[in-house]
């Protein structure tokens, strides 16, 4: 089963809400702004530095603090004892194998809590910003469209089943090529876990109670997932991504 839904109704867990808006503060620029003073600086536009003086670097800033504030999520963040992270991987060398398996794995570990998983972009992006020639990815993104994802959605997914499986397959292509995507996040509506799968097919799990995590280690454990310390790339040799752009 799959649902799209608002990003309002993905978020009513206050663990998974909070660390969302958390994570949302990197784009507040308010906490590091690019220029503050007169000088010179890069101009994208033009495509060089050139001198901005102190009325544009203003307006700049003004400009840039309002687009933070429409697409931030009204929440109000609470605080909850962290229990740290875990992070995990297949026992698989071939990437197509491995992105097939993580929806498997994903759909064991629905069944296994008793609930659907609801992913998320950590900021209110659109999921089609970002167009990709890479074939896997173009069929990913073409997945997505199929389900009903239009040019303009930037609310969540909530999954369970095969249709999960098949989802994360297609995710996991997306994450891993999209340069320009915010990060994906997942939870489900009560659980006090936040997890990711991040660009190298790894699993982050971030937990929130003492209960979650050893209910995440008991399900690695059953599935034969390999816990690893660094995040590091597994596909290639060089650590280069394949399909990895920036595409507006």
């Amino acid at each position: 089963m799959y649902k799209l839904i608002s990003r309002q109704e993905a978020l009513k867990n206050e663990v998974f809400s909070s660390f969302i808006a958390s994570w949302q503060k990197r784009f507040d620029p308010r906490e590091d702004r690019y220029m503050t003073t007169p000088g010179n600086y890069f101009d994208e536009g033009l495509n060089l530095r050139r001198y901005f003086d102190q009325s544009e670097i203003d307006k700049i800033n003004e400009r840039e603090l309002d687009k933070f504030l429409s697409m931030k999520d009204d929440i109000e963040v609470k605080n909850f004892e962290y229990y740290g992270e875990l992070i995990y991987n297949l026992n698989c060398n071939d990437i197509f194998v491995y992105a097939n398996e993580l929806g498997t794995v994903m759909e064991k570990l629905s069944n296994s809590m008793g609930a659907d998983l609801i992913f998320i972009l950590d900021y209110s992006s659109t999921w089609l910003s970002q167009k990709n020639d890479y074939e896997p990815v173009a069929k990913a993104l073409n997945y997505l469209s199929k389900i009903g994802t239009t040019e303009t959605f930037n609310g969540a997914y909530k999954l369970s089943g095969d249709d999960l499986a098949e989802y994360v397959e297609n995710l996991f292509w997306i994450i891993r090529c999209n340069a320009s995507l915010p990060y994906c996040w997942f939870s489900t509506e009560n659980h006090a876990f936040v997890a990711e799968i991040c660009m190298h097919g790894n699993i982050h799990f971030h937990t929130y109670s003492q209960m979650i995590k050893d209910e995440i280690q008991v399900f690695a454990k059953k599935e034969s997932l390999v816990i690893i310390d660094d995040c590091v790339e597994a596909f290639s040799d060089g650590g280069g991504i394949r399909g990895r752009q920036i595409i507006f």
